[in-house]
């Protein structure tokens, strides 16, 4: 019996010491988690963060705020793209909300999906899940056409009732769409985050949940009638459980707010006539409405929290938190939108915790949307899956990346855009005429921060956001303009504004060929490369476009090797010179829309008392109606998007 025994022990020390040496358990302890929060028009210049007590007590205490976070086009579909494919939205050409330059139909025509970040996690050994937004125009009609590659488990809202709060209409895992009955939207891809985080209890796999509510983005209100006329864009619907919240909140009164002089001028800027007492308090209760749409987002973290520490994986998990864009509300007089280079539309929350990151720490890195494929890559211990054309680098999150041997850019970014007019949302008319296109440089570091703009009208701004952060001076029109440095400047531009991989991570040695020593704006202000930044031709657009054009932005610089391999030039010209797919649906009048639409029945306004439990969201599940799945329609030719939200 004491020899059974000791042979018994014997064999369970043996499998133990196989089971903790395993190659799954190996992975398991060497490879973190990843959740990322990713909100859909959320500010970083108006506060909102403080108004989010969770991310303050879980994220900001616990981990690093990184104020000097952008993104580089500031509307959804370019964003979020950007993103997923680690590259400026010049070289994924999607440069719109839907086609013929953007939206999920454009973004499959050019097989974007078929590599980037969800499929790059699963090479490096993860399990990969995504709930809520994926981008403008993934709807009822193409939501398998094809469905979205790289995810083991995805439940994506679906157009037209994304931007729905009472009505939540999903597709799992490229099924029919269902939708959940008097159901708070938010609340629904809370419990199925928490369902999903659950069920990775006993996985052996390290896991990248992707949670993307569209809070506090504003919402389409139907008011009746047969015609789309009828629809309009609103402010964002809290839950009713927070629909009281911050009564006397207003937006914070910087100098940039409804100034009495006008601060920008250029193109459509101009035009912009001062608020009223009436319109300044319609954008206070939307800036309101905004925050209170957030709460139902800040009390989805203590319970991942809480589920991270029962499954005793709190410790190995990154937690960030991030927005597409970001918002103005009355900034140099714009009324409710996004899509401009101002510091309101660009700048964007990021917030990470983690094994590493410093606690209750601000961090000045500067970084932007494309930088984070690579770096959550580098994160999960998977460089080798990056592919050499990714714009970003990798941002020095935690000590392990501070010697990546790509590294984000210390301090330069490009911000771009192209459309002829300007998206209005929550109020009022919802496009004003007036060019928006444009190319921004950012210059970042503790010395200096320049912000130089040049317009597809001709028009330059140059503003020096140390002395002038809310961009009420700008030098260009100064009779004392630093032609030194606006020399310096431009000519960053002209190769930010068509780089490609390391020339975006590191545009001096386009400009100084053979030359290391010049690594900064400060190296290049020398008064030795004085004559050579004379001689080099200003960035100018040869005409006004709304969608990228190689030939329209040339510039010498752009005949510079890009990359070493030139099928990758040859793909990469292919992307930027492709028109984009036109949709061809048949005609349907406006009545047929309208009742198609209104098959699936909108809540009332008094959802979101509670967060439904998983019986709950299954005992509210319905199939959207075959009908609507199979009659084919061309939501932004009636109005989607283009007049009613983004």
């Amino acid at each position: 019996m004491a020899k059974l025994s000791a042979t018994l022990l014997w064999a369970t020390t043996l499998w133990l010491f196989a089971t903790l040496a395993s190659p799954a358990s190996a992975g398991r302890n060497d490879k973190p988690n990843i959740i990322f929060i990713f909100t859909d028009d959320q500010d970083a210049r108006m506060d909102s963060l403080d108004y989010m007590p969770n991310v303050q007590q879980y994220l900001v205490e616990q981990g690093t705020l990184y104020r000097n976070h952008y993104a580089t086009s500031a509307l959804c579909c370019p964003s979020r793209v950007s993103l997923l494919r680690g590259q400026y939205a010049h070289n994924t050409n999607i440069t719109d909300i839907a086609v013929p330059y953007g939206g999920y139909d454009r973004y499959a025509e050019l097989k974007l999906g078929e590599d980037y970040l969800p499929i790059w996690m699963q090479k490096a050994g993860y399990s990969t899940h995504y709930i809520g937004k994926l981008m403008n125009k993934y709807n009822v009609n193409n939501y398998n056409k094809p469905i979205p590659a790289g995810f083991d488990y995805q439940d994506q809202l679906v157009d037209p009732y994304t931007y729905v709060f009472n009505t939540a209409v999903f597709s799992k895992d490229g099924a029919a769409p269902v939708y959940y009955n008097n159901t708070y939207q938010t609340d629904v891809i809370h419990a199925k985050a928490l369902n999903t985080l659950k069920k990775q209890r006993n996985a052996d796999k390290p896991f990248f949940l992707w949670l993307a509510p569209i809070a506090p983005h504003g919402q389409f209100i139907k008011e009746g009638g047969d015609g789309l006329d009828n629809t309009r864009t609103a402010p964002p619907m809290p839950a009713a459980r927070h629909a009281h919240l911050f009564q006397d909140v207003k937006i914070p009164r910087n100098p940039n707010f409804n100034p009495v002089n006008q601060t920008k001028t250029a193109s459509y800027w101009k035009d912009f006539a001062y608020l009223n007492e009436t319109e300044v308090e319609t954008l206070d209760e939307t800036h309101r409405k905004r925050l209170q749409s957030l709460q139902a987002v800040d009390e989805m973290i203590p319970s991942l929290i809480e589920e991270l520490k029962r499954q005793r994986k709190l410790d190995n998990t990154y937690i960030i938190f991030s927005s597409d864009n970001g918002f103005h509300l009355g900034q140099h007089r714009a009324i409710p939108g996004k899509a401009t280079d101002i510091e309101e539309d660009i700048n964007v929350p990021l917030v990470v915790r983690g094994p590493g990151v410093r606690k209750g720490h601000v961090s000045d890195i500067v970084s932007a949307h494309h930088d984070l494929a690579p770096t959550f890559m580098a994160l999960a211990k998977g460089d080798e899956h990056v592919p050499s054309w990714v714009d970003g680098g990798v941002i020095p999150w935690i000590p392990r990346l501070r010697k990546h041997p790509k590294p984000v850019t210390p301090e330069t970014f490009a911000v771009e855009f192209w459309m002829d007019k300007l998206i209005i949302e929550n109020t009022g008319p919802t496009t004003m005429d007036g060019w928006n296109t444009y190319k921004t440089l950012r210059v970042i570091s503790d010395r200096y921060n320049y912000k130089y703009a040049v317009w597809c009208t001709g028009e330059r701004e140059l503003y020096d956001m140390k002395q002038d952060p809310y961009e009420t001076n700008n030098l260009y029109k100064s009779n004392n303009v630093n032609t030194k440095l606006v020399n310096r400047l431009d000519a960053l531009l002209s190769v930010l504004k068509a780089c490609r991989a390391h020339t975006c991570r590191n545009p001096w040695p386009v400009i100084h060929s053979n030359n290391t020593h010049v690594q900064t704006l400060q190296d290049a202000l020398d008064e030795k490369y004085d004559a050579h930044y004379e001689s080099i031709a200003k960035f100018s657009f040869t005409n006004c476009l709304a969608y990228y054009s190689v030939a329209n932005e040339q510039h010498p610089f752009d005949t510079a090797p890009l990359d070493e391999s030139g099928a990758a030039l040859a793909k990469r010209q292919l992307y930027v010179d492709a028109k984009g797919c036109q949709a061809r649906y048949d005609e349907v009048p406006d009545k047929e829309v309208t009742r198609l639409f209104n098959l699936v029945p909108r809540s009332d306004d008094s959802v979101g008392h509670t967060i439904p439990t998983n019986e709950e969201l299954e005992k509210n599940a319905h199939p959207v109606p075959e009908e609507l799945v199979k009659r084919e329609i061309d939501w932004v030719k009636y109005g989607f998007y283009n007049r009613f939200g983004n």
